[in-house]
């Protein structure tokens, strides 16, 4: 069971720190109603080496803290709800993505 909590709370700490990261490096410099295209998000992060370090730090730091600090079950309560913010964006992200595909390939594009 440590081991899932300790994951539970690496992948909770990488999905704001990619929130985060995408704020800053992307949409803190873009004037409003700017569009960024999904392959912008690919290179800022499953083709960045560093966003792939900074999945094995999160989940090193998760075990450290479960180890440092026992937990109560509130705050994994806690982190469960929060979680459901980052999940949500994930998803909306890629239900966009499929529909831009859709049009896409219905307009005989690429």
């Amino acid at each position: 069971m440590e081991i899932v909590k300790s994951l539970f709370l690496g992948v909770w700490l990488f999905s704001f720190g990619t929130i985060v990261y995408l704020y800053l490096a992307l949409y803190r410099r873009l004037p409003r109603s700017t569009m960024v295209e999904p392959r912008v998000f690919a290179a800022a992060t499953t083709h960045n080496a560093l966003w792939w370090v900074g999945l094995a730090v999160c989940f090193a730091l998760g075990f450290a803290i479960l180890k440092a600090l026992p937990l109560k079950p509130y705050v994994w309560v806690a982190l469960a709800v929060t979680e459901l913010f980052p999940a949500g964006l994930l998803a909306m992200f890629m239900l966009l993505a499929a529909r831009n595909r859709e049009v896409i390939e219905r307009m005989g594009g690429r």
